[in-house]
């Protein structure tokens, strides 16, 4: 059995990223506001899924919420 191979993938939301990150996903790098992660290729589109599923988690609306907040 080989090695899978990896592929970055970048998600300039930093709540999605925060999202992903929380379900395991791993940290690549950061250029500027935009958060890289390593997936093993035949994951990119389970990561797809969760950064859309991430639209409609209570994460999403806390994070909503706080930023409303902030900008008081």
């Amino acid at each position: 059995m080989g090695i899978e191979e990896t592929v970055i993938v970048s998600i300039e939301d930093l709540g999605a990223a925060a999202y992903l990150l929380m379900h395991g996903y791993s940290f690549h790098d950061k250029e500027g506001r935009t958060i890289k992660f390593e997936v093993e290729k035949s994951g990119v589109a389970e990561l797809k899924r969760r950064k859309n599923e991430y639209l409609t988690s209570e994460f999403h609306r806390f994070d909503s919420c706080l930023m409303s907040l902030k900008k008081m």
